[in-house]
């Protein structure tokens, strides 16, 4: 979405770092309310309801009324979430249909041409998404897989990205604005590699990319594993197998199809 943005380079990380300090304060303060609220674990643990969240609103304000309100109020913030969430996915899939890069991309690169919204990749998004909120129906076990194959997912390309800037940055691939040419154009395939206004220069950067890749390795390394033992078929984790066959095919398609249309990101460039 940092196509839709003025001045992207500037104002998305700083974006990202003011959401964190604010959301990282308030999610402490929040932790240290609940914990102070717990209550009797064992109870909220075995709740009926099956959210111990629920259990421990009831169990800090003694009122179905006020439990039930406090619960509203984390369901409507869940509901904006998804919105975000949505429109994100949403421009994602956008994205690489326009790169050529998924199956289907004539088809999801098409923008209405009175919103400029990308209603197709819009409506995909949507529908996949309410199928697999059905999966919870039939079985928890495949859609709690399915919720840890995101994440595993979301850490992995983190992960790959922070490798390949790492050694980007260590082998001097990447230069600064005033070594090239004003004119031509950077950060394409076949093209120079240039920092951007917002960096970390140095050994403080090179530090903060090995911490960066030790602790996604480490997470991603745990987030493979069980909840829980013994492990059964009901709670293994079948993450890593999802994981690896998301790959798979991947691999498949691009040998296949997509390397005969994915040349790379598309760049636009507006004359004036």
């Amino acid at each position: 979405m940092s196509e839709e943005i003025r001045n992207a380079p500037i104002v998305v990380p700083r974006s990202i770092l003011t959401a964190i300090l604010i959301n990282g304060i308030l999610g402490f303060a929040m932790l240290v309310a609940l914990l102070f609220c717990l209550g009797d674990i064992e109870s909220a643990l075995t709740t009926p309801t099956g959210y111990p969240f629920i259990e421990i609103f009831q169990q800090a304000v003694q009122s179905t009324t006020g439990a039930a309100l406090m619960t509203a109020i984390i369901i409507i913030l869940a509901i904006c979430a998804t919105v975000g969430a949505l429109a994100s996915a949403s421009r994602m899939l956008w994205s690489f249909a326009r790169d050529r890069a998924i199956p289907g991309w004539f088809l999801f690169q098409k923008l209405d041409p009175r919103t400029l919204i990308p209603i197709p990749a819009i409506a995909l998004t949507t529908i996949i998404s309410c199928l697999l909120a059905l999966i919870n129906i039939g079985s928890s076990t495949a859609f709690n897989d399915i919720v840890s194959l995101s994440v595993v997912a979301l850490f992995s390309s983190y992960l790959i990205a922070t490798v390949l800037f790492l050694w980007r940055r260590c082998t001097g691939a990447i230069v600064l604005p005033t070594e090239v040419n004003a004119t031509s154009l950077a950060n394409t395939p076949g093209a120079q590699l240039v920092w951007g206004p917002w960096r970390i220069p140095g050994i403080w950067g090179i530090a903060n990319n090995v911490f960066a890749c030790a602790y996604l390795a480490v997470i991603l390394f745990f987030c493979c594993w069980p909840a829980t033992t013994p492990v059964t078929a009901a709670t293994m984790n079948y993450s890593s197998l999802l994981l690896g066959a998301a790959v798979l095919l991947s691999v498949v398609y691009y040998a296949v199809w997509a390397r005969k249309s994915y040349v790379g990101p598309v760049v636009e460039v507006e004359y004036r």
